[in-house]
């Protein structure tokens, strides 16, 4: 079995960005809050566009 480490390597920054978004709401600070949700974004949008090749 050959595992996709280039996918495996996605997935774990969207979960680092998943747990960035949960700490910038626990301290209520905007800039980190928004900051963490373009990250999750882009994450998001790169395993899409990735799924379509």
């Amino acid at each position: 079995m050959r595992i996709d480490t280039e996918l495996l390597s996605w997935w774990l920054f969207l979960a680092c960005a998943i747990g960035f978004t949960a700490m910038a709401v626990r301290e209520r600070d905007a800039l980190f809050v928004v900051s963490s949700l373009f990250f999750l974004a882009a994450c998001v949008v790169f395993l899409v566009g990735r799924r379509s090749d």
